[in-house]
């Protein structure tokens, strides 16, 4: 039986969802087009601030200290409503960062501009030629007295046109390779010598290429011990491997379609069907081994194996879904009026979908991890 907590809780995540008309949902989604970046509201994210939703699970005073399933349950309630919650997400990955490896004195700093929707964070990890293979990144930081000096380019830095942080990984000791030598600062994207660039991408927003020219940043800006920025940033790519890469939003998708289809259900082939009741079997088996992940990192356990599992699947089924769903549809999707919402946020998941199994880590790197770290198979060499 679910916990009768959690089940206040989900009424009152519905009760704010149901503040939300469709005259609220267009204007919050011109805004997200307007800012060209895939679910992130700002309006939004300081309406979950305001309603005390941001930093839920942290300890107080910095949060609520609520279980960590709450914060998997009120992504799954908002998101399988078409509410965004990609904002939420990037700013608690930074915010626990912090927790995990921060200064008593930035995270006295940086935590309440958090859970007051503030201040807006993103990553400063792929570069330009170090993409999946993230541990070959050539951006440096050089120590000049109270000091450090950056000097290189990230790539695919989704959000920073709209964040004032970055949590950049740099190389700090030109002597070591790999993940030895690497450490984690705070970035103030407003900083000198900081340009932005935008990147377009299929689906239709940007992501950003940033360079950093002589930027100087304070060594308090240093999150956890230098040199061992590594054991700071796996921390962050576990929680974004735990992230539904495609799951809710297809979720929702589905839902729509079946309540269009409804209408014409007779001119159905069988075989479409026998499809699309398989497509809902297997978003079921995604929504569950979602909320594995959430039970379990609620239990303490480590994720790192399990959350992998959950990005590849989720990934690759909603690129399967989204191409079926749209041939099914044929011209609906393809040559959308533009009143006909369904049909063009379903073409525009058709473009989104095709880089789900990439960001966050390709779906073969996921594979070696889940064999490493879950399964206990030897590294290939």
């Amino acid at each position: 039986m679910p916990d009768e907590s959690d089940l206040q809780y989900r009424k009152r995540l519905q009760s704010l969802a149901d503040e939300y008309g469709w005259n609220e949902m267009r204007a919050m989604r011109e805004e997200i087009d307007a800012l060209h970046i895939e679910r992130y509201s700002p309006s939004f994210q300081k309406k979950l601030a305001d309603a005390g939703l941001v930093g839920l699970t942290w300890p107080e005073p910095h949060g609520r200290g609520a279980p960590v399933d709450q914060q998997f349950l009120m992504a799954e309630e908002l998101e399988c409503q078409g509410f965004p919650g990609y904002g939420l997400t990037t700013n608690l990955r930074g915010g626990g960062m912090l927790l995990r490896n921060g200064s008593d004195e930035q995270i006295a700093t940086h935590l309440p501009h958090v859970v007051d929707g503030s201040w807006t964070y993103c990553q400063g990890l792929s570069e330009p030629g170090a993409g999946s293979d993230l541990l070959s990144l050539k951006t440096k930081a050089v120590r000049d007295g109270d000091h450090f000096v950056i000097n290189g380019a990230k790539l695919w830095t989704s959000s920073a046109h709209i964040s004032k942080w970055c949590s950049l990984l740099v190389r700090t000791d030109a002597t070591q390779s790999r993940h030895r030598g690497l450490s984690l600062l705070l970035v103030d994207l407003k900083s000198p010598g900081v340009t932005i660039q935008p990147v377009w991408v299929m689906g239709g927003w940007r992501v950003n290429a940033v360079f950093y020219d002589d930027v100087r940043v304070p060594v308090s800006n240093l999150v956890g011990t230098e040199h061992e920025g590594w054991k700071v940033i796996t921390g962050n790519l576990d929680e974004e491997r735990a992230m539904s890469f495609g799951g809710t939003e297809t979720r929702l998708l589905c839902a729509r379609l079946i309540h269009r289809l409804s209408a014409r259900r007779e001119t159905l082939h069988d075989s479409d069907l026998e499809m699309l009741g398989r497509f809902v079997m297997e978003l079921e088996a995604d929504r569950l081994l979602y909320l594995r992940v959430g039970l379990a990192a609620a239990r303490g356990e480590d994720t790192s194996g399990i959350g992998p599992m959950s990005k590849v699947y989720g990934s690759e089924l909603a690129q399967r879904f989204i191409e079926w769903a749209c041939e099914l549809l044929g011209h609906e999707t393809l040559f959308s009026e533009s009143d006909d919402v369904l049909a063009r946020d379903m073409e525009q998941q058709l473009r989104v979908a095709t880089v789900l199994t990439v960001i966050g880590g390709t779906s073969e790197v996921q594979r070696n991890i889940v064999a490493n770290r879950h399964l206990g198979l030897p590294r290939s060499n």
